[in-house]
């Protein structure tokens, strides 16, 4: 949930890399609070299943976005890298 070390190993192989996070559990550090109401495992399925179908609608978006030429900066991230 982090990023990590999922995002310094992308870098160190000039991957390009970006996250989505989804959110499924409204209620997270708000429990006790009367105007919030708890979360039951059905919220989250059905929360989960509306997140999916988001999903793949944005990965199918970006899929159709990716460059035919990588001229990106990832693509040369450690040219002037150092080891240290």
């Amino acid at each position: 949930m982090t990023q990590y070390p999922e995002c310094a190993l992308a870098r160190e192989l000039e991957i390009c890399y970006g996250s989505v996070a989804l959110i499924t559990d409204y209620d997270v550090g708000v429990e006790g609070d009367p105007g919030v109401s708890a979360v039951t495992a059905q919220d989250v399925m059905v929360q989960f299943r509306d997140n999916l179908t988001r999903l793949r609608e944005l990965i199918l978006r970006m899929i159709a976005a990716i460059p035919t030429k990588r001229d990106c900066p990832c693509a040369t991230a450690l040219e002037h890298a150092r080891v240290g």
